[in-house]
């Protein structure tokens, strides 16, 4: 399966490990419609991919991404003022709800992703890291929930997600309300993301081990433990046991169990396991 874009760089990097970089370098990775899109296609085809068992998603240059790009937005958002405020509304729902299920498919992707943030990571940036399974970021990063500065609640997955993640729910609704920037730091003590390093080529680098060593292990255990952890966020436990339960009635009969146990008790290497 090759992966050709305008707006993205996307690389196997090898041992089951693919790099996608947001790649509008000019525009510091501003998020325009072509960018946006192909996220949404690069995480529905990565989810198949059998040779792709974790991603790694950056920013190529300077920064992340500085968040939606206001000059190629404001002309598709334009409506037809010759349609009714309801049929404006019907339209303006369409895009909405398009534009949150691109970075809803990183969530649904089986694959572990691990963003791995460097300058600046504001408005859609937050978007899309939120949608992702691990942050890492380098000491320079600036974060912010950017919207409210330019005259909107956030719509696509901030505010959203936000919520499951940072159990701080005063700071969360301050720099939310404030579109304040806040650094690397601030974030980790909050919990967005868990490691900080002092230079971008430390974090590419851990960024890629980790990727690799998720890799390693049982694909049928890796990607269920994404599934049931998703689900179990949406839940309430009971429902999250049972679904557990029915998703684990067919995933317990894999071969990789009794391979597993087997290099376990030998203390031999991982087994090279099966593709899905």
């Amino acid at each position: 399966m090759t992966y050709s874009y305008n707006c993205l760089l996307v690389s196997d990097v090898g041992d089951g490990v693919f790099h996608v970089q947001l790649n509008r370098t000019k525009q510091l990775n501003a998020l325009d419609q072509e960018i946006w899109d192909e996220i949404g296609d690069v995480f529905t085809r990565l989810d198949t991919d059998q040779n792709c068992r974790t991603v790694v998603i950056s920013g190529n240059g300077r920064a992340f991404s500085t968040g939606i790009d206001l000059t190629s937005f404001s002309s598709s958002l334009t409506m037809d003022e010759e349609l009714d405020v309801a049929r404006r509304s019907r339209q303006m729902l369409g895009k909405i709800v398009k534009m949150q299920y691109s970075f809803t498919l990183i969530e649904k992707c089986c694959k572990p992703v691990i963003a791995a943030i460097h300058g600046y990571c504001l408005g859609g940036g937050i978007d899309i890291t939120s949608a992702c399974d691990i942050r890492y970021c380098s000491k320079d990063t600036e974060f912010s929930v950017k919207e409210v500065a330019v005259g909107l609640a956030a719509d696509v997955g901030s505010l959203n997600r936000l919520p499951k993640i940072i159990g701080n729910h005063s700071w969360l609704r301050e720099v939310a309300m404030t579109a304040r920037h806040f650094g690397a730091k601030e974030a980790h003590e909050q919990g967005y993301v868990s490691r900080v390093f002092d230079s971008y080529d430390a974090m590419m680098a851990a960024a890629k081990e980790t990727a690799k060593s998720i890799a390693t292990s049982s694909p049928v255990a890796v990607q269920g433990t994404k599934i049931v952890l998703n689900y179990a966020r949406d839940h309430p436990v009971d429902e999250s046991l049972r679904y557990v339960a029915l998703w684990n009635m067919s995933q317990l009969q894999t071969n990789d169990i009794a391979e597993s146990a087997m290099a376990v008790m030998t203390k031999g290497p991982k087994p090279n396991y099966s593709k899905l």
